[in-house]
C-alpha cells in the first residue's frame, strides 16, 4: 500500500496542473538530484535531515563526524532546508532526498557510495532504510523522541516494529522513547542528552550586529515573536495592532510567498519586510523577517518573546531565547519537552491558552519589573543550570558512533580461522 500511494504521488507529480506551484518546483528539484551530484569513488558518510531545524540538531557533530572520514553527504527532505542551508565548508556535497521508490532510492545509495547513514531526529523513511539494510550498511537515528499521545496509534506501532528494528542503533532522548521502543522489542537503544545545545550554546556567542534590526527597534521596548504559524496569528494579532508603542518582529517558521502575503494582510500598512527597510528612514512597529538564518541572533534584541508552534503540533525552539535571557511564552502543546517545563517551573517561561490570557500577561510584564538586568541575570541562571544537567558531550558521541560501525564490521581475523578449520 505505501510504496503504491508514494509511485501514485510521484506519477500525480508529472500533471502540470495537479500541484501548487510550491510543490512543482520541489518536484523539479527532485528531478535534477543525480545531475547536481557527482557519483562518490570514495565511500561517505550521509547524514540525512528533514529540515534545517534538524540540520540544527546534528550540526555539533560534523566536525568530529568528519574525523571519521572527511566525504559527507547531507541531504534534506523540505525545500526549507535545501533552499537555506549555507555551511558547505562543513560537508563535501547537498542535495534532496529521492522519492523514496526502491528503485530511485537504491540508485541513490548506489551513487553517493555511504559507509554509514545518520539520521536526525524521526526522518526514517521505509525503502531508503530496507535499502541500506539489504546493502548491510550502519544506519544510526540519532535523537529519536516519540510523542506521549500519538505512539500508542496501532498504525504507528506496526511502523516502528517493522522499520525501527531494522535501524542499527537508536539513540533517543528521553526514557519513555527509549521505553517505548524496548517494549515493542526494539532493543537496538542508547538513551543521549539533547546534542542540540552545543550548538545554541555556540551560536549565542557568535558576534552579531544588524543595523536594521538596531534602526528599527532605536530605544524602544520590543517583543519577538519566533517561528510563528497559522494557529499563532489569532492569538497575537489584537495585542500587536493595539500596542502601537512597542516594537514588533515576528519571524515566521515558513518563509514563503504564501505566508508574507498572508502577513501583509493581517499588518499593513503598520509592517515593513526586514528584505525592503531603510536602514537611515523611521519605518512602521511591525518588522517581518522574510530571512532564513538570523531569529536564533535575534533573541539579543529583546527581554521576551513569543514561540509559535504550541497552538499546531508543538512548540519550536525555546532554548534559542531562554539563552539570552528572555521570558517566554507559548502555546499549549509543549508537555512532551522536557525544557518547557523546566522553564515553567522556575517561572521564567509561560503557556497560554487564548488571545486573553497573551494580553493579560504581557500587559502585566511590561508594567513590572520584570525586565530589570537582575531579573534578567536570574533567567540566564536558570537556563545555565539546564545546560549543565542536559548538554552532551558530543565526543561520547562520537565513540558511540565508533563502536557501532566497529560492530557492524565483520572481525576479518575470525573470517580466516574459520576459513582455515573449513
Amino acid at each position: 500500500m505505501y510504496n503504491t500511494f508514494v509511485k501514485s504521488i510521484y506519477f500525480l507529480s508529472k500533471i502540470p496542473w495537479f500541484f501548487p506551484l510550491r510543490f512543482k518546483l520541489w518536484f523539479k528539484e527532485q528531478n535534477k538530484i543525480f545531475t547536481n551530484i557527482k557519483k562518490n569513488q570514495h565511500k561517505t558518510i550521509w547524514i540525512h535531515c528533514s529540515s534545517l531545524g534538524e540540520y540544527e540538531f546534528i550540526k555539533s557533530l560534523i566536525p568530529e563526524l568528519k574525523k571519521i572520514n572527511s566525504k559527507i553527504h547531507l541531504t534534506f527532505f523540505s525545500s526549507s532546508g535545501y533552499d537555506n542551508f549555507n555551511d558547505f565548508n562543513l560537508v563535501e556535497s547537498m542535495s534532496y532526498l529521492p522519492f523514496d521508490i526502491k528503485s530511485k532510492m537504491s540508485s541513490f545509495i548506489n551513487h553517493i557510495n555511504p559507509s554509514l547513514v545518520l539520521i536526525s531526529q524521526n526522518d526514517v523513511w521505509p525503502n531508503m532504510i530496507k535499502v541500506l539494510r539489504n546493502k548491510k550498511i550502519p544506519i544510526i537515528l540519532i535523537g529519536c523522541k516519540l510523542h506521549p499521545l500519538k505512539v500508542n496509534n496501532w498504525i504507528r506501532q506496526i511502523y516502528y516494529k517493522k522499520y525501527y528494528k531494522l535501524i542499527t542503533s537508536i539513540f533517543c532522548l528521553d526514557k519513555f522513547t527509549m521505553n517505548k521502543l524496548n517494549n515493542l522489542n526494539i532493543n537496538n537503544t542508547l538513551l543521549i542528552n539533547n546534542i542540540r545545545i552545543n550548538q545554541i550554546v555556540k551560536d549565542s556567542c557568535q558576534k552579531f550586529d544588524d543595523e536594521k534590526i538596531t534602526n528599527f527597534i532605536k530605544n524602544d521596548k520590543v517583543i519577538i515573536y519566533g517561528s510563528t504559524e497559522e494557529d499563532d496569528y489569532p492569538v497575537i494579532i489584537n495585542f500587536i495592532k493595539e500596542n502601537k508603542d512597542l516594537k514588533h518582529i515576528i519571524i515566521p517558521h515558513e518563509i514563503n510567498d504564501f505566508t508574507i502575503k498572508k502577513l501583509m494582510q493581517l499588518f499593513l500598512p503598520s509592517m515593513s519586510l526586514y528584505s525592503k527597510i531603510n536602514r537611515k528612514k523611521t519605518n512602521p512597529n511591525i518588522l517581518v523577517v522574510d530571512t532564513f538564518g538570523i531569529l536564533k541572533h535575534l533573541y539579543k534584541y529583546t527581554n521576551i518573546s513569543y514561540v509559535g508552534g504550541g497552538f499546531n503540533k508543538g512548540i519550536h525552539n525555546i532554548l534559542e531565547p531562554a539563552i539570552h535571557g528572555n521570558t517566554i511564552l507559548f502555546g499549549p502543546k509543549h508537555i512532551q519537552f522536557k525544557e518547557a517545563n523546566y522553564f515553567i517551573k522556575h517561572k521564567i517561561a509561560v503557556s497560554i491558552k487564548n488571545s486573553s490570557e497573551f494580553n493579560k500577561f504581557l500587559k502585566l510584564h511590561l508594567n513590572s519589573k520584570q525586565n530589570s538586568k537582575q531579573t534578567k541575570k536570574y533567567r540566564r541562571k536558570v537556563v545555565s543550570n539546564y545546560i549543565i544537567k542536559n548538554q552532551q558531550n558530543p565526543i561520547e558521541i562520537i565513540t558511540k558512533i565508533k563502536a557501532v560501525i566497529n560492530k557492524s564490521i565483520p572481525d576479518f581475523r575470525m573470517i580466516v580461522l574459520f576459513c582455515i578449520f573449513i
